[in-house]
């Protein structure tokens, strides 16, 4: 199992957080991915957390995920957190949990589909005249060829300039993480 460093150094942080807050941290983070509760109710859930809190909730969720989606066993899990040095009663704690309530939340994982690969674009504009007081215009016919199924959508030259947009603002957001961590 690869876990990144960035993710190692947010559970490190784990051992400074008071005992209540940590028991209901580790079973929100289940409940989240496992989609019982929302991200904003674990934010809720979580107060004593401290400044980093949503780091540490980013890097538990990290965390939880690839140990359920690997089936990582519980030696192995109480290997890791006890060579971050987290203290024996919150790596029980944590291990409880895990027992719990990762069958739940490998089943979720279990249902969820990998994002679509896009395999090819193909576009054509299309101008209408106006009929019937229905004002005319430009519009442009995506076909988006995917791994899981072709999607088929119409938009104005101004929706397609904002899809664009957007996109391109999802790519400068996801590289800069990946370069931060």
């Amino acid at each position: 199992m690869n876990i990144p460093s960035c993710v190692l150094d947010g559970l490190c942080t784990l051992g400074t957080v008071d005992t209540a807050s940590f028991a209901s941290l580790v079973d929100g983070v289940y409940d989240t991915l496992s989609r019982k509760i929302t991200t904003q109710e674990l934010l809720k859930k979580s107060i004593n957390v401290g400044e980093e809190k949503e780091d540490i909730i980013n890097s538990l969720m990290l965390f939880v995920s690839e140990v359920c989606r690997n089936n990582v066993n519980t030696s192995t899990i109480k290997e890791l957190l006890e060579d971050l040095q987290l203290p024996v009663e919150r790596t029980e704690r944590f291990l409880a949990s895990h027992r719990v309530k990762h069958l739940t939340l490998k089943s979720v994982l279990a249902q969820t589909r990998p994002l679509a690969s896009i395999l090819d674009v193909r576009w054509t504009l299309e101008y209408s005249r106006g009929e019937g007081g229905v004002p005319g215009g430009a519009r442009y016919s995506i076909h988006l060829v995917t791994d899981h199924k072709p999607l088929h959508f119409y938009c104005t030259p101004p929706q397609l300039a904002d899809l664009v947009a957007q996109l391109q603002s999802a790519t400068f957001s996801i590289d800069k993480f990946i370069s931060a961590h």
